[in-house]
């Protein structure tokens, strides 16, 4: 572990953020080429690391190839159509349980 990756984890447990090295190293790696890393992390960095952070592993990740972001889409799809399954079955049953008469 550098001690880049040691400083900026530090500094974002200082705002109470819960991160890995191993999380903060792989931001750093992909914000290299636009952060000169000697420099000190400011909050603008916690703000680009909690965003980047917000959007890994979803169809909106930064870097990924168009056959994952399609397979991410049909994923969040499929898990969507289950949750207004479940959700119609609440419903009905909540309905059930008040009387009232479905149309």
């Amino acid at each position: 572990m550098s001690v880049t990756v040691s400083k900026a984890t530090k500094f974002f447990h200082s705002y109470g953020v819960k991160c890995h090295d191993s999380l903060v190293e792989e931001w750093l790696n992909s914000i290299s080429a636009t952060k000169d890393l000697s420099s000190n992390f400011c909050e603008d960095d916690l703000y680009d690391f909690n965003e980047w952070c917000r959007w890994k592993g979803t169809a909106y990740e930064e870097g990924i190839n168009d056959q994952t972001k399609i397979a991410r889409l049909l994923e969040e799809i499929n898990e969507l159509k289950s949750e207004i399954v479940a959700l119609q079955k609440k419903k009905e049953d909540l309905e059930s349980k008040l009387g009232v008469i479905p149309f």
